[in-house]
């Protein structure tokens, strides 16, 4: 008795100390990674390289040095840890009138347009290698699987470009809204396509209810935690348990939604839509919205760091180098369906509801269609007994690692050859920089005003000083319209208002239609009659 107790005793002192060895090893990998993405920061800031295509590049070279640590791009690390943050983060800083306003062609990108990438990749994988006598065993579903698995967009390294180049706001908004909704009709397309595969059956009728279920089933369990989780924010006065509650609501929102065999990834996004714009707007106190604006900012720094790098340890050089040929024909194919699926449908939203963009936007968005860690792992989650399994996983290796690196180092060059880098003059920054301090003043006045007399009286200080910094930066903005180069900088930002102004007033219209107060002749002698009234008083 006293030996099987013994023995007992090692086993599961054995089976501890195993254990905790694994987790120490683990958190040291997490940290390693760490410490290496803060010197690849440090080092690509310094000699201006894209941040997210230098962590690609450190991984692949540690992965080819053996330097791999003990962690893997698991599915469930991905799916469960990293992108629930990550989609998140985006979704609290997305503003739902920008979403509602470019609704449309979002939505076009993200659903159908997943689609058409898709089929599009098969169809000219399957003219390419059968051109060049390459297809042997790949079917055309095959090719449609690598298709649905290649379809998410990627684009956290062309919308920090964009952001830092100043490039203007809609064409970046266009990109990642896209890029938040389009990971779900993926994961969903590719469960599809599988699960056909696998069964040797298509049924269209049940294919487009399980689609169906999974995306709506998705973004109604998110609205619901989302609405939820923002009405008990406005009651909290507390920012760290702010922070806690969007965390829970964070992930809640996916391991709910995946419960119920719904999308977790559109959940998520939901969620996050309705706690940035009603939970961060309207419920949160000025310091615990920055408190959780900073703490979500670092996470999603963190996260996104560790897993770009984690893409680079995953590949294998040698292993892509052996497959070349048929990585060079996947890329272009999903350059091909790229822009199939982002150049046709825009001249029918433009056309039916007045939301194309023009060819230079296309271009960027085409191009700026990156793809990334999903991709990896949805392919490394293929059934072992896949019979062509080695050349999907080198085909989207390839793919992700021509396209981060070759895309996302080029795109500084693009938007300079196609004029849609702003040239930053130093009145514009002038400008620029004393109007958001001025719009900071006049938000901390507004502040003090809403406040009691009592704790108006006790604050009579700031708001005098507030207001004489207020009259000083009045003051030298009119001093500098007698300087020509400072002139023609306020003439731009005057016609990016008047822009804005015009889109507001056409949304108007566009509302007095379906309220049936305006008919569609009535709304063309209105905007015929503005235009005139507007030029005859710019000729006074």
């Amino acid at each position: 008795m006293n030996i099987f107790f013994s023995n007992t005793i090692k086993e599961i002192t054995s089976t501890t100390e195993s254990s905790h060895a694994t987790e120490l090893h683990t958190i040291q990998s997490f940290v390693a990674l760490m410490i290496a993405a803060i010197i690849v920061g440090m080092v690509a800031h310094r000699v201006r390289l894209p941040y997210t295509v230098s962590l690609i590049v450190v991984g692949v070279a540690m992965s080819a040095l053996s330097l791999v640590p003990n962690i893997n791009l698991t599915q469930e690390l991905l799916l469960v840890v990293f992108l629930p943050a990550l989609l998140f983060e985006a979704a609290i800083h997305f503003p739902a009138s920008e979403l509602k306003k470019y609704a449309p062609t979002i939505i076009t990108l993200a659903a159908p347009g997943v689609l058409l990438t898709a089929f599009a990749t098969a169809v000219v994988l399957d003219v390419e290698f059968t051109a060049i006598g390459f297809k042997n065993s790949v079917s055309f579903l095959h090719f449609l699987l690598f298709g649905t698995i290649i379809a998410a967009t990627d684009p956290i390294s062309v919308i920090s470009l964009l952001r830092n180049l100043g490039v203007e706001k809609r064409l970046s908004l266009l990109i990642e809204g896209e890029s938040l909704f389009n990971d779900g009709t993926a994961i969903v397309l590719y469960m599809v396509v599988l699960n056909v595969i696998e069964s040797g059956s298509f049924n269209i009728s049940d294919s487009l209810a399980q689609f169906t279920w999974v995306a709506l089933g998705g973004i109604l369990i998110g609205t619901i935690l989302g609405l939820s989780a923002s009405l008990i924010i406005a009651f909290m006065n507390d920012h760290l348990i702010s922070i806690a509650f969007t965390t829970v609501t964070a992930y809640g929102s996916y391991l709910v939604a995946e419960n119920f065999q719904v999308s977790g990834v559109l959940s998520t996004v939901t969620a996050g839509l309705f706690i940035g714009n009603i939970g961060k707007k309207k419920g949160m106190k000025p310091n615990t919205r920055i408190a959780v604006v900073s703490f979500w900012e670092f996470i999603a720094f963190f996260m996104g760091s560790i897993v770009f790098l984690m893409m680079g340890l995953e590949v294998n050089l040698m292993f892509l180098i052996k497959h070349i040929d048929i990585i060079t024909l996947a890329f272009l194919a999903v350059l091909a369906s790229r822009a199939f699926s982002v150049f046709v449908p825009f001249p029918f939203l433009k056309r039916i509801m007045n939301q194309g963009v023009s060819i230079k936007d296309a271009t960027i968005m085409w191009w700026g269609g990156l793809r990334g860690a999903l991709s990896m792992v949805l392919v490394l989650s293929l059934p072992e007994n896949l019979a062509v399994r080695n050349i999907l996983v080198a085909m989207v290796f390839g793919v992700v690692i021509l396209s981060v690196v070759v895309q996302g180092s080029t795109m500084n060059i693009l938007l300079k050859w196609l004029k849609l880098y702003p040239k930053r003059t130093k009145e514009a920054a002038f400008l620029g920089f004393y109007i958001t301090r001025l719009r900071a003043i006049n938000a901390q006045l507004n502040a003090i005003k809403k406040h009691s007399p009592h704790e108006i009286e006790d604050i009579k200080d700031i708001s005098i000083k507030l207001n004489t910094e207020k009259n000083r930066i009045l003051s030298i903005l009119e001093d500098q319209k007698k300087n020509t180069k400072f002139k023609d900088a306020l003439a731009k930002r005057t016609k990016i208002f008047k822009n804005t102004l015009e889109q507001i007033a056409q949304d108007s219209y566009k509302k007095s239609i379906k309220e049936h107060i305006l008919t569609e002749e009535e709304l063309i002698k209105l905007t015929s009659l503005t235009k005139n009234n507007q030029h005859n008083m710019e000729l006074k």
